[in-house]
């Protein structure tokens, strides 16, 4: 195992501490005896109520790290003021953000070169993950995320002067519902499933 699988399966044990009542009713998750049933980036994935252990339904593969540390904290945090804006800004622009905390904008340099390359195969990827084309950036979509939350990703081609750049908007009270750590996750896991359903027509990063 390396580190990332070690953590998915730690984080798995320790879901099996909270009070699963209390989870399907603030989330009104479907349910029996065996599983809870959660959907994540348009996509269905269960986790046995027994061990802890996610599974997406839409191929029985287990999920990784980021989609397991994603859906676990979605589920689980109790943050204050849980309720969305509807008013998006960049992660450095979350209300909440730790004071130290912040990102450059060519966080995601090399995989916004690989949509650049391959711009057809990204909307259609995009679209796959339940994307809707929205008029921000040079190409931009609004994903869903958890229940009512979304994400807003925007893409700008590269020029003469700048590299192509690939950017996420969140809702302004986003870490009233997750960690901040947790958005990183959730765009991480983003851009990996993108470039898997890109990869899978052919090409590579």
């Amino acid at each position: 195992m390396d580190n990332y699988q070690i953590a998915r399966d730690r984080a798995q044990e320790y879901f099996l501490q909270f009070d699963q009542d209390r989870i399907i009713c603030r989330w009104n998750l479907r349910h029996n005896e065996n599983y809870l049933f959660t959907e994540f980036i348009g996509r269905p994935y269960r986790i046995c109520r027994q061990t802890g252990q996610v599974d997406r339904l839409i191929d029985g593969k287990q999920a990784g790290f980021s989609e397991v540390l994603s859906i676990f904290d979605q589920l689980c945090y109790e943050g204050k003021d849980r309720f969305l804006t509807g008013r998006y800004a960049p992660v450095n622009s979350l209300r909440g953000r730790p004071p130290a905390a912040g990102v450059g904008t060519d966080l995601y340099t090399k995989t916004a070169d690989f949509f650049g390359r391959n711009e057809a195969s990204f909307c259609k990827a995009c679209i796959a993950l339940g994307g809707v084309p929205v008029a921000m950036g040079d190409l931009g979509f609004r994903l869903p995320l958890f229940g009512e939350m979304d994400v807003i990703l925007k893409f700008y081609r590269s020029d003469d002067e700048f590299p192509a750049t690939v950017t996420f908007l969140y809702d302004e009270n986003t870490l009233s519902f997750m960690r901040y750590e947790t958005v990183f996750y959730v765009a991480g896991f983003i851009l990996e499933a993108i470039c898997e359903m890109m990869n899978s027509e052919g090409g590579g990063i």
